[in-house]
Formats: structure tokens, C-alpha cells, sequence
């Protein structure tokens, strides 16, 4: 499998988390549902490391690798909180569609502090991608009348927004973390497998640490509603091990901003299932921006 097959896998079970999370948005909280997605993600990312040593042997380790983890861990799950509750102020559609602006503001990042060119044929292909997202803002309900509504954001479009942030910072640490461990294991390859279950399974396991001690200290009377939800938690966590596995190990193979930008498949997908599940009929209106992130993604392989 190449890079490209891998980053759409990323987008449909990323997307397929999303949707999942959506259904208890409302239900409990957004912390809740962050946690669910780590907790119910060590059961598969558990298993697949304990195979892995077996097959394998331990790996090098270092400080600095546990470090870029926890990082990923503290962005991921202010991302993960902040897409969660633009839910309850936004439809579905619209916040992943505005989240995944997030390939814009990775290819500057890369661009400033990582040493990430694209090539120029791939600028066009980036920068289409983000315009048809705004294009797609246009859809939504209230707000300033003509163009001046891509612009417009409100609460639930500020949340998504702060969403793509914390992806950008989480992407990043995510790749230094492969890096370092490719660094110190070059036994293992070049494919970058190996690198991206152990980041996922080291940060997941961190992040699950951070999120219970602030659940118990905090939220504790949060924690009866597993029960009754752990059906649903437990497909959340089984999309986001594979949506994890898939990007990790996508960011590691080429540049952080083309694996987003093939991966944007994810806003597509996300409104079908506003069409279909949610009956979000305002989503029709954006159809030009689909066609226009299409293009963007054409654009990005082809340089």
C-alpha cells in the first residue's frame, strides 16, 4: 500500500469516529467521549504492540520519544474536546468540514518550523482543498449574507477551528515521534509500521492516564455513564485504533500536509452522512466546495 491508500483509509475510519461520537454528543460529556476514544482504542492498540514484540523484540526507546507521546497525547485530546462540543453548538457536517482546514494551517506550519515544501503544483492542490472548504461554510444558517458568510464563524465554527489547531500540533509531534524511533530502531525497516503502532499505543495509554485522573478527581459522577454507552464506545475506539494506525503511519511516508490533504476525503464522506443519517438538507448547497476539495486532492497526487 502506498501513502495515498493508506491516508483515505485514515479519512473514512476517522470519519466513521466522528459520526459515532456525534450520536452521544448530548449524552454525556465532551471529556467523557474524548476518554472513550483512548480507553476503548488500548484494546486493539494493546494487542497489536504485545504481537509486535513477539515478532520483533523490544525496542529502542528514549526520553525523547515518551515526550514527543505525551505531547501528541495533551494536543489530541484538546482537539478531540474541542470537536466534540462544536457538536452541540454546529451541524455535523459543518464542523468536520471547517476542522479540516487543518491542511491549510499544516502546510504553513511545516512550511515555518519543519522544513515541509511542497511542491508548487501541490500549493495549488492546498490551497483549492481550503478554498472549497470555506466555499462549503457558505451553506450554513444565519450569519452575513453573500461570500462574507465563509468568513463568518460562530461558536461551533471557532471550536472546530481551535480542533484544526491542536490536529496541526498533534500531527507534527506524531511524525517526530516516528522519526525518533525509526532513528532508533533501523533493524525494523523502512516502512514505518512498527513506528506507528508503538506512538499509537504509547500515546494512547497517556492520554487514557491524563483523561481518568481528571475524570476521577473532577468528574467522577461522569463515570457511571460508561455503562450504559459502552457499546458505542467500544466502535469508537475500534475507529479511532484503525483511523490512528493508518494516519500515523501515512505522516511518516511523506509530507504531514499531503497525507491531510488526501485524508480530506473524511469532509466528503462526513456529508453523506449528514445527508443520510441527520437529514442535514442545507448540505446540498455544498456541493461546489466537494467538487472543489475533489480537485484539491487530484492536484496534491499529481505533484
Amino acid at each position: 500500500m502506498t501513502w495515498v491508500e493508506i491516508s483515505i483509509a485514515a479519512g473514512v475510519f476517522v470519519t466513521l469516529r466522528n459520526a459515532l461520537a456525534r450520536t452521544l454528543s448530548g449524552q454525556v460529556s465532551p471529556v467523557l467521549i474524548s476518554w472513550a476514544r483512548f480507553a476503548f482504542n488500548l484494546p486493539f492498540s494493546g494487542p497489536a504492540v504485545l504481537i509486535l514484540l513477539i515478532t520483533s523484540g523490544m525496542p529502542q526507546l528514549s526520553f525523547a520519544f515518551y515526550g514527543y507521546c505525551f505531547l501528541t497525547g495533551v494536543t489530541q485530546i484538546l482537539s478531540n474536546i474541542a470537536l466534540v462540543s462544536a457538536f452541540q453548538h454546529t451541524n455535523f457536517a459543518q464542523a468536520i468540514v471547517l476542522h479540516k482546514l487543518e491542511v491549510l494551517f499544516t502546510a504553513l506550519c511545516g512550511l515555518m518550523f519543519f522544513s515541509e515544501y511542497p511542491s508548487a503544483f501541490g500549493w495549488v492542490g492546498i490551497i483549492a482543498s481550503s478554498l472549497g472548504v470555506m466555499l462549503m461554510n457558505l451553506s450554513k444558517e444565519g450569519g452575513p449574507a453573500g461570500l462574507r458568510r465563509a468568513l463568518h464563524f460562530d461558536l461551533g465554527a471557532l471550536l472546530a477551528l481551535g480542533c484544526a489547531v491542536f490536529l496541526v500540533l498533534a500531527s507534527f509531534l506524531l511524525k517526530e515521534a516516528t522519526t525518533e524511533f525509526a532513528a532508533l530502531n533501523p533493524h525494523l525497516g523502512t516502512s514505518r509500521f512498527e513506528a506507528a503502532v508503538h506512538a499509537v499505543f504509547h500515546t494512547t495509554w497517556m492520554e487514557v492516564v491524563m483523561l481518568t485522573a481528571y475524570l476521577w478527581w473532577l468528574k467522577r459522577k461522569e463515570l457511571q455513564n460508561i455503562t450504559p454507552h459502552w457499546h458505542r464506545m467500544s466502535l469508537i475506539g475500534a475507529a479511532s485504533f484503525c483511523g490512528s494506525i493508518c494516519a500515523f503511519w501515512s505522516y511518516s511516508l511523506t509530507l504531514v500536509v499531503y497525507a491531510k490533504a488526501v485524508a480530506q476525503i473524511e469532509a466528503v464522506v462526513a456529508i453523506g452522512l449528514a445527508l443520510l443519517l441527520w437529514r442535514e438538507h442545507e448540505v446540498w448547497r455544498q456541493l461546489p466546495g466537494i467538487a472543489l476539495v475533489l480537485s484539491g486532492i487530484a492536484m496534491i497526487l499529481l505533484g
